[in-house]
């Protein structure tokens, strides 16, 4: 479904760039364009967010990618 007609970006997408990392609505906004015409679709893609959010599937690679990243300069500073 198509969430952002000024961008013809889809839930689809969204939902993608919200996995990738993007938490807020301007994030999406520089991730994908959704919101960047008339803005209409904020409370949607707020909505998505928030469901992202509560499903806990945001950002799954970085939480690996940052425990990684904090073990290897916890390392360095020893």
């Amino acid at each position: 479904m198509i969430v952002c007609l000024c961008r013809a970006v889809s839930d689809r997408t969204i939902r993608a760039r919200i996995s990738e990392g993007a938490h807020t609505v301007e994030e999406l906004g520089s991730a994908c364009g959704a919101g960047t015409g008339c803005g209409g679709c904020h409370d949607q893609l707020t909505q998505l967010i928030g469901e992202a959010r509560q499903s806990n599937t945001v950002r799954p690679a970085c939480r690996e990618s940052c425990a990684a990243s904090t073990l290897r300069v916890a390392s360095v500073a020893l």
